[in-house]
């Protein structure tokens, strides 16, 4: 589960997710799921969760990016992406997504907490800024 450090660089994190999967195709009910954003790029998130999900499946997320001023709410961004990958790891699932598309202004606002939590160690891809 791992991209080319010099391509799409990831940071560690605890951030919250949640998600929806598409599990309705495998007569499953449509349920909210809540995960962990371990390693995070601009270009995909390793999710830690109790869910198991599919491989090459469409992926909704409401990433919450914790505020870095005290009493400030915390960013909801809003992805949607596509599972890579998933291992079982100590009783959990470890699921790679790569992001399709930002809502809104997502994708600036990433950027903006990933540089702003960083710092130099932080870049944007010569693909992506363009």
């Amino acid at each position: 589960m791992e991209e080319s450090p010099n391509l799409y660089p990831r940071y560690s994190t605890d951030w919250g997710v949640r998600f929806l999967c598409d599990c309705k195709k495998q007569n499953k009910e449509i349920r909210i799921h809540q995960g962990i954003a371990r390693e995070i790029s601009t270009h995909g998130v390793h999710i830690l969760s109790d869910h198991p999900i599919c491989l090459q499946k469409k992926i909704a997320m409401q990433l919450m990016i914790p505020s870095l001023s005290v009493g400030a709410p915390q960013k909801v961004v809003k992805i949607i992406g596509h599972s890579i990958e998933t291992i079982n790891t100590e009783g959990k699932y470890l699921t790679e997504i790569a992001f399709t598309h930002f809502e809104e202004n997502g994708l600036k606002e990433l950027e903006r907490n990933l540089r702003q939590r960083f710092g130099t160690q932080f870049s944007v891809p010569a693909a992506q800024r363009a």
